[in-house]
């Protein structure tokens, strides 16, 4: 009777171990790649740009998180003259961005000069529910 009780505790435990395995396994394979992630957010409109104070400047534009899970999503904003030179740049995200959901980023920066002719703005990075990112 003890060897039969030693058993089945054995399988039990060997059981349960699998389980905790097969348990993790999945929810690796629910991440998404990086690639993909930045695929699900849409740039909804132009940015716009104003100098806030000496050479800073603040961008901002709407965009929305296509996705199936919540993402902290990178913003990153260039600043262009008509030669094509860069003169500015602004960085931000939007944190713990609901998937669904349309938001407005903001970002912050600098800009060597007041004459830029263009802005263009990219998804830069995406972490959380993302394979190989860490979670903030």
């Amino acid at each position: 009777m003890p060897r039969a009780l030693s058993n089945l505790t054995g399988m039990v435990l060997c059981a349960l171990g699998l389980s905790l395995i097969a348990c993790h396994h999945s929810s690796d394979t629910e991440l998404e790649t990086l690639d993909y992630a930045k695929s699900t957010i849409s740039l909804d409109g132009p940015a716009t740009v104003r100098i806030t104070g000496g050479n800073q400047i603040a961008v901002e534009g709407p965009a929305t998180n296509h996705d199936k899970f919540q993402h902290d999503v990178y913003f990153t904003a260039t600043l262009w003259d008509a030669g094509g030179n860069t003169v500015g740049t602004a960085t931000g995200k939007l944190e713990d961005w609901p998937a669904g959901h349309r938001g407005l980023y903001k970002l912050a920066g600098t800009v060597k000069s007041a004459n830029w002719a263009r802005v263009t703005v990219v998804v830069s990075n995406v972490k959380e529910h993302v394979r190989g990112q860490a979670e903030d």
